[in-house]
């Protein structure tokens, strides 16, 4: 339902007092709405009373309300066990909480177990028991679309990593097997083939770990994460598989870096160590990889000589309102500046002189992070 519509309120209070009391507020609210022709923020359609959980939980069988108001000491329930058996019941159906106790820890240890808000008896207004309705019908909302949407993005991630992702490795295995049953004119074909068929599987790889990201509900699981081991790693990686010729002087510690990190940092320098490679005209790529700590801070520095990156992805890339829909934007670099930001790290982008890039990522040490 439109929270500023019709709202069907479901009232679990075992106090008859108390229920006329909360039920005389919403009706004197709206007439005093209606006599001055104005317009209230939320309108309370109907007000069903039950004086028990069961008598609740049955309501909400039969017909789920918008909204439940639910005392805390019920005949048949008591404290926080009221909260867990409604939000257990029906997840996405609301719940205030009242409670008689001016105890903000009962409060929050109630919205801990799934209630949106709470309200105290002997200080509810009408203006305030309205309003704290329509921010729990709304949250309520905004959670069941997050859900919604993590529940798509997984379905997502499961079809690139599953479905796409083998498809798109039998293709390069066919492929390479019939390489060696053509002719040299066939063969130029079926190398487009095969190149075309690796860059998907890499693009498919980078979608699925931007659809990891993407589909958090909280931060990045961080925690102390070597950088100089993931980014040995990583060019050791790219040496083998490269499709070009590649000479990668590599500067910095030799002992351990941590840094407050996740294992999504392996995306980040699989991703900036690729787009160094990938657009370039040369015959030998030649790339300096650079690590550097000062203080509470680890920069990475990786630095090519190919084409550059355009001024305008440049600009898209320092926007914080950016996202996956800008044009300029390429799928990996997003997930590179989308990953750092969210380790409260920094990205930037520099030309290198007389061509190229020199991208560096700036990232908490694992001390500085855990102070965080």
């Amino acid at each position: 339902m439109d929270s500023t519509g019709g709202v069907d309120l479901l009232l679990v209070e075992d106090n008859p007092d108390d229920a006329r009391f909360v039920e005389r507020l919403l009706v004197e609210h709206r007439a005093e709405s209606d006599a001055s022709t104005g317009e209230t923020a939320l309108t309370i359609e109907t007000i069903e009373h039950v004086g028990s959980l069961d008598g609740g939980l049955e309501r909400i069988d039969t017909e789920p309300p918008d909204v439940v108001l639910l005392d805390l000491m019920l005949p048949d329930s008591g404290g926080l066990e009221s909260v867990d058996a409604v939000v257990g019941h029906a997840p996405s159906v609301p719940v205030v909480v009242l409670t008689g106790r001016d105890d903000a820890d009962v409060g929050a240890r109630a919205i801990r177990r799934g209630a949106q808000d709470y309200l105290v008896k002997g200080t509810i207004t009408a203006e305030l028991l309205l309003r704290t309705l329509r921010y729990a019908i709304e949250r309520a909302r905004t959670q069941r679309e997050l859900r919604d949407r993590n529940h798509r993005l997984a379905l997502l991630n499961r079809l690139l990593r599953t479905g796409i992702r083998d498809d798109m490795s039998m293709i390069v295995g066919w492929g390479d097997q019939l390489h060696e049953r053509v002719d040299d004119r066939e063969a130029a074909v079926v190398d487009e083939l095969l190149s075309a068929a690796e860059h998907a599987l890499e693009l498919t790889d980078t979608a699925a770990d931007l659809v990891d990201v993407l589909s958090s509900d909280a931060d990045l699981a961080r925690g102390p994460v070597d950088l100089s081991s993931i980014l040995d790693a990583e060019i050791a990686h790219l040496r083998e598989d490269a499709d070009v010729d590649v000479s990668i002087e590599r500067y910095g510690p030799e002992e351990r870096v941590l840094v407050s990190g996740s294992p999504m940092l392996g995306s980040v320098c699989r991703q900036l160590l690729t787009n160094a490679t990938a657009h370039t005209e040369r015959e030998t790529v030649r790339i300096t990889v650079e690590v550097e700590t000062a203080d509470d801070r680890v920069s990475l520095s990786i630095t090519d000589d190919g084409v550059g990156v355009p001024d305008a992805q440049k600009r898209s890339l320092a926007n914080s309102s950016r996202t996956t829909d800008d044009p300029i934007v390429g799928a990996g670099l997003f997930l590179v500046s989308t990953i750092v930001e969210e380790l409260d790290g920094e990205f930037e982008i520099e030309d290198n002189y007389p061509r190229g890039t020199v991208v560096t990522v700036t990232l908490p040490t694992a001390s500085a992070g855990r102070r965080t």
